[in-house]
């Protein structure tokens, strides 16, 4: 157990944080040291106005041991990522792009539901993200990604997006086209594993693709027939 020293009094730090604590890190801006009292104060359950005043030395201890802490990573055991179903990689999906401050315990609780401590959850996020980036590279003419968008989201390491409800939207539509704008088709569709969703929006894209290619030469012959006359 690690000791901290402020303004006099010694405060251990844990070794590990569960998910609850690391949840509750990711609410604050870690940019500005104004923040730094209650980041220490959640951690170690004291009054964060009795830390405004120590050491900078101490407070920068304890917010290094933190970062350490919440950097940390532990194999736990997950949700097989290949049997999800198309509604459970929707939903993590969208709770990446809505961001982990927000929804860290849910995503969680959805491939790591056994998981206490923050170093496992963690692990069980980046194998998602790493499987989530796979599994769109595999179906990059569906999402109409190219692998330079992906090599540079996997280098700089993003799962967040710009409009980060445009996502859920757009996952929403496609889930209320399948369903053949029938609400009560949509547990149904959410419910059907993941690839065999993806293969058969595959195909319905290359027959729209095809389609409007042939509409394309068509066309061109057409206008090549108008020419000649």
């Amino acid at each position: 157990m690690v000791t901290i020293n402020i303004n006099d009094k010694a405060y251990k730090m844990p070794e590990r944080l569960t998910v609850e604590q690391y949840h509750s890190m990711l609410q604050f801006d870690w940019e500005n040291p104004a923040f730094y009292p209650r980041i220490v104060g959640t951690l170690i359950g004291c009054n964060p106005f009795e830390l405004t005043g120590a050491p900078e030395k101490s407070m920068v201890l304890a917010i290094s041991f933190i970062i350490k802490s919440m950097n940390d990573r532990k194999k736990c055991k997950t949700l097989d990522l290949e049997s999800l179903t198309f509604g459970q990689f929707v939903d993590l999906d969208v709770y990446l792009a809505l961001g982990l401050d927000k929804h860290f315990k849910d995503i969680a609780a959805l491939i790591a539901p056994d998981a206490k401590w923050a170093d496992e959850a963690m692990w069980a996020i980046d194998k998602f993200a790493s499987f989530r980036t796979f599994t769109y590279r595999q179906y990059k003419v569906l999402f109409g990604i190219t692998d330079k968008e992906l090599d540079q989201a996997e280098l700089e390491g993003n799962t967040e997006v710009k409009d980060k409800m445009n996502v859920a939207r757009s996952w929403y539509k496609v889930i209320v086209s399948i369903a053949g704008d029938n609400i009560l088709n949509i547990d149904e569709v959410t419910e059907q594993p993941l690839k065999k969703v993806l293969n058969f929006m595959a195909l319905q894209k290359e027959k729209v693709l095809e389609e409007n290619q042939r509409q394309l030469q068509q066309k061109r012959q057409y206008d090549l027939q108008r020419t000649r006359r």
